[in-house]
C-alpha cells in the first residue's frame, strides 16, 4: 500500500451521512446505480436496457463469443447473459451458431438489425456520456478514466 493510500483508510464507519457521502467506494457506487438507471431510462426508448446494449457492442467489435464470453465482457452473471441473449435471438438482434471448427462451441453471432439498433442506439449513449461529463475539463476527464482504470486494475489484481 502507497502512503497516499494509507490516509485514505478510516478505522471506523462514518459518524456523518456527509462522511459516508465522502467515502470513495460509497461515490462510485452512487454514480453507478444513478447512471445506469438515467441509462435504462434512455435505452428504453429503443426497447433495450444497458445489458442489452453492452452486448450489442461487446459482438460488434468481437462478433461470435460464447454466452459464458458475454458474460464477462458485459460485467453479469452468467444465466443473466443468457437469458438476454435469448430475449435478443428472439427479438432478431443475435443468432446462434455452431462453427464448423468447433461442433462444440455454440457463438453468438449479431445479425444486421442488431448492427442497426447499436448504430440507432449510440447517439443515445453519446448524450448520455454528455450529460454525465457537463462541465468537466478533459483535463479532469482524462485523470477519471486513469484513477478508475486503476483502481479496477488493483481490484482485479486482489482476485487473482
Amino acid at each position: 500500500m502507497t502512503p497516499d493510500a494509507e490516509i485514505l483508510l478510516q478505522t471506523a464507519p462514518p459518524s456523518s451521512i456527509a462522511e459516508l457521502e465522502d467515502f470513495l467506494p460509497y461515490l462510485v457506487n452512487r454514480l453507478a446505480s444513478v447512471g445506469l438507471a438515467v441509462q435504462n431510462r434512455t435505452l428504453g426508448q429503443q426497447g433495450i436496457n444497458t445489458v442489452m446494449l453492452r452486448t450489442l457492442s461487446v459482438l460488434h467489435i468481437t462478433n461470435g463469443l460464447t454466452v459464458n464470453e458475454i458474460a464477462v465482457q458485459t460485467f453479469v452473471d452468467q444465466s443473466t447473459a443468457s437469458r438476454t441473449i435469448d430475449a435478443m435471438a428472439a427479438s432478431g438482434w443475435v443468432e446462434r451458431r455452431i462453427p464448423e471448427t468447433d461442433m462444440r462451441r455454440r457463438e453468438i453471432i449479431l445479425t444486421e438489425a442488431g448492427r442497426k439498433l447499436l448504430r440507432d442506439c449510440w447517439p443515445l449513449m453519446e448524450g448520455h456520456c454528455a450529460r454525465l461529463t457537463d462541465g468537466i475539463h478533459e483535463a479532469d476527464l482524462a485523470a477519471c478514466r486513469r484513477v478508475l482504470a486503476r483502481m479496477t486494475d488493483n481490484l482485479r489484481q486482489g482476485e487473482s
